[in-house]
């Protein structure tokens, strides 16, 4: 038989239902719309290498631990004037969120900031006299708590969201059988007999 469009549809709608579904429980699960990540700079290197796949939870800003590698904690933080969009289950950001361990923190009227830095870098990303330049807690992210390295190299273009979607069309039509097949004879039994066209009885 040839290829079954329907069961094809009816496979991507419950594949895209299913992908939906684990994307909204990471979210939910993380505390975070930006549960995964993938890094697009060495500036963390070589803890962390370019094109790695970041996993990121929520925390509480008092609970981030500031010091040098590896002891301070490794946090993705939104860039001030960031202007942030809503695609249905994605979120883009402009310029994108950055990942970089905090060196130190400070409370101000109530408010922690933390100064960051990644650490193959030479100099911090913001000015450590002047804590007010900090990044405050209302655009920290979460916290990085684990990464697998080069995976998210397949992520590392403008639309993710595309990049996501050809990712699972291509899975689904890879678990597809392109038709059919003929089921097996059963063991023991041989073609028509030629003479009569019967069907012989099996052997044995």
């Amino acid at each position: 038989m040839g290829f079954n469009y329907r069961t094809a549809l009816i496979t991507v709608l419950l594949f895209f239902v299913a992908f939906v579904g684990a994307v909204y429980t990471v979210r939910t699960v993380s505390g975070t719309n930006i549960p995964v990540a993938a890094v697009q700079s060495g500036s963390m290197e070589p803890n962390i290498p370019t094109g790695s796949l970041i996993f990121v939870r929520a925390v509480d800003p008092s609970e981030i631990v500031a010091g040098p590698p590896p002891v301070g904690d490794i946090v993705v933080y939104i860039q001030q004037g960031t202007e942030i969009t809503d695609y249905f289950i994605f979120t883009t950001y402009d310029p994108l969120p950055i990942s970089h361990r905090v060196i130190d923190k400070t409370q101000v009227g109530g408010t922690y900031y933390f100064l960051t830095k990644g650490d193959a870098n030479s100099y911090p990303d913001q000015s450590p006299s002047n804590p007010l330049s900090w990044v405050p807690e209302d655009r920290i992210v979460g916290k990085v708590v684990f990464s697998v390295p080069y995976l998210g190299y397949p992520f590392l273009f403008k639309n993710t969201w595309i990049v996501s979607i050809v990712l699972l069309i291509i899975i689904v039509l890879i678990a597809l059988p392109s038709k059919d097949k003929e089921p097996a004879k059963p063991e023991g039994t041989s073609g028509s007999d030629p003479s009569t066209g019967e069907l012989p009885y099996p052997e044995g």
